[in-house]
């Protein structure tokens, strides 16, 4: 059961981690890959992570969870549940994400994601299967907007 409720992709990316880094937690460019949506955070561990979307001029929260880890270059770790599932604002409601960043002899750099705990959320195997989903269309964008901002600096 553990395997269908978890998810875990990795691709490679013809970007440093830094530059991936920054594509990851700056606003404008998250939301040039999810969905339109900007993430905000502090960015200390136990604050708050929210994603907001622009509709017609106004804000509105999409998603939000806790920072567990940032470790810049390395690691960013964060609960999140998405507003639009109207689960109940409760810890066993949220799942946790975990990205980390790992440097090729190539040049390249290696992304592994890593979402779980949807064991126990209504239709746990189906919500995984979709959030998996909608990670692939997620990193295919962060590839692509990484890629284009190395070969910016790189210019």
């Amino acid at each position: 059961m553990e395997r269908e409720t978890t998810i875990e992709r990795s691709l490679y990316i013809n970007a440093s981690p830094e530059v991936i880094w920054r594509v990851l937690t700056e606003p404008e460019l998250t939301k040039l890959y999810r969905e339109g949506w900007q993430v905000r955070s502090d960015w200390k561990r136990g604050g708050p992570v929210q994603w907001f979307e622009k509709l017609e001029g106004v804000e509105q929260l999409k998603a939000q969870g806790t920072l567990m880890a940032y470790l810049p270059g390395d690691r960013l770790r964060y609960t999140w549940l998405d507003l639009r599932h109207q689960l109940p604002d409760e810890p066993a409601s949220y799942t946790t994400v975990d990205i980390s960043l790992h440097p090729e002899r190539d040049g390249r750099t290696h992304l592994h994601l890593w979402h779980g705990d949807f064991a126990g959320l209504p239709q746990d195997v189906r919500r995984a299967r979709e959030v998996g989903r909608q990670w692939v269309e997620a990193l295919v964008g962060l590839k692509r907007v990484a890629e284009e901002q190395q070969g910016q600096m790189a210019a």
